[in-house]
């Protein structure tokens, strides 16, 4: 073997070890690349609470998902235009539009479901609201049914109160008129005597 001189061999130790490097670089996959290149979004959190009980807990609690779904929504699209926008300047576009495509469409499908959650939610409100009210007409349906022999007495007793009324105000009628017929016979009599005690008198003046 010919001698080289040492600065030759170093100087073929750095070309093989540059040519590495190249090799490596270029077997990273372009989801990889991508990947490293755009940073992924910060996942959306919802915050859970206690389960709701009440018909008004649940209609609220469907209502705030339903507007959190919507905001999600507006988000992931926003997003989705700031990505296109972004993968438009990058050397793997299309894999870089189908990261952020994936990614929309999962926070998209998390909309939805939230969305129809709170949808169940105030149709289970809905559902106690009426259930609430058919419970509260039965019990009111069953005092009525208690308190109804009270209140036919009740109402035996008034109308028997205004019969004797009307009855104490005919009697009092009639005995106005029974009196008014004797004042009026006792009059005509009074009268009918004053006639007779004049006659009676003008009689005697004629005889004389």
């Amino acid at each position: 073997m010919a001698y080289q001189p040492k600065t030759l061999a170093t100087c073929h130790v750095l070309i093989a070890l540059i040519a590495l490097i190249a090799l490596a670089t270029l077997a990273i996959s372009p989801a990889q690349a991508q990947t490293a290149e755009t940073p992924e979004p910060a996942p959306t959190t919802v915050t859970t609470t206690a389960a709701p009980q009440s018909a008004e807990e649940r209609f609220a609690a469907g209502q705030s998902l339903q507007a959190q779904a919507a905001a999600l929504r507006e988000a992931a699209d926003k997003q989705l235009e700031i990505e296109e926008v972004a993968c438009a300047k990058k050397f793997w576009v299309n894999d870089c539009r189908n990261a952020a495509r994936s990614q929309h469409l999962e926070s998209v499908n998390e909309a939805r479901r939230m969305d129809a959650e709170g949808r169940e939610l105030k149709k289970q409100s809905n559902l106690l609201e009426r259930e609430a009210k058919q419970q509260q007409h039965a019990i009111d349906q069953k005092q009525r049914d208690a308190e109804l022999p009270q209140r036919l007495e009740t109402r035996a007793a008034e109308q028997q109160a205004k019969a004797a009324e009307r009855e104490k105000k005919a009697a009092d009628k009639e005995e106005k008129a029974r009196k008014g017929a004797e004042k009026a016979a006792k009059r005509q009599a009074e009268q009918e005597k004053k006639q007779a005690q004049q006659a009676e008198k003008e009689k005697k003046a004629a005889k004389q």
